[in-house]
């Protein structure tokens, strides 16, 4: 009995030791975010808020509204059939180190039948796409990364786009959030570009864009999206 005393004892301790782990684990992962110089920040915050970005229209267009709950205001996406993105022109050199993060969550997937696959354009929709352009005086030269996020395609998952290989997809989420909790995305739009293209990008960026779409699989998707950040990765006594 005693032995048996002391192993519950023993367990219970390396449980805690566990935790505390864990929680010091996160901590240290947050506090390695990457700091940044922040050129333009979007907070979504009044309904006046899209009024800085344009609309391009593919096929339809998306509703995109300023939304609130739980005292915090975001863009609520709903497409019905319909593929429009909404993009901001901003010019950021790329010798800078640009850096990109957001906040996001899906809370509508397009309907794919089968297996979802990211070369098929039959269902090359997404429930959130964010872009990052890099225009070039040769329009069939210009680039672009879209982080997507997938119903089940795998994490990590790099793909070029079924129209073009000068769109590259990185999926970046996968699968539904069932709490329905805001997930933060931060990016070294330089790292990204590098191994989308393998090598360095030469031209700045042009644009940045968000769009929600379910034209091609004739469905509806929704998305929610906050805290659009664009800047420069932030030195400290002239190094990283």
């Amino acid at each position: 009995m005693k032995n048996v005393r002391n192993n519950y004892i023993i367990a219970a301790v390396t449980l805690i030791i566990l935790a505390v782990s864990v929680v010091f684990i996160v901590r240290w992962i947050s506090s390695r975010t990457i700091k940044m110089d922040i050129v333009k920040h979007f907070t979504f915050s009044n309904e006046n808020s899209l009024k800085e970005w344009q609309e391009k229209v593919f096929k339809g267009k998306v509703d995109y509204a300023i939304d609130e709950a739980n005292g915090d205001s975001f863009v609520i996406a709903k497409s019905d059939k319909t593929a429009s993105a909404l993009y901001y022109k901003i010019r950021l050199k790329i010798d800078k180190k640009p850096i990109l993060s957001w906040k996001w969550n899906v809370k509508k997937f397009p309907h794919k039948k089968g297996e979802e696959d990211l070369k098929d354009p039959k269902q090359d929709d997404f429930g959130a796409r964010v872009y990052v352009i890099f225009p070039s005086f040769f329009f069939t030269r210009t680039r672009a990364l879209e982080y997507i996020w997938t119903e089940k395609v795998k994490e990590g998952t790099i793909s070029p786009s079924p129209y073009s290989k000068n769109l590259q997809l990185f999926v970046v989420e996968s699968g539904k959030r069932e709490n329905g909790q805001m997930i933060s995305e931060e990016r070294d739009i330089c790292k990204d570009y590098i191994e989308a293209f393998g090598e360095a990008p030469k031209n700045d960026i042009g644009a940045i864009a968000f769009m929600t779409d379910a034209d091609s699989t004739k469905s509806t998707a929704e998305a929610i999206y906050d805290e659009i950040k664009i800047g420069y990765r932030k030195e400290k006594n002239g190094e990283e």
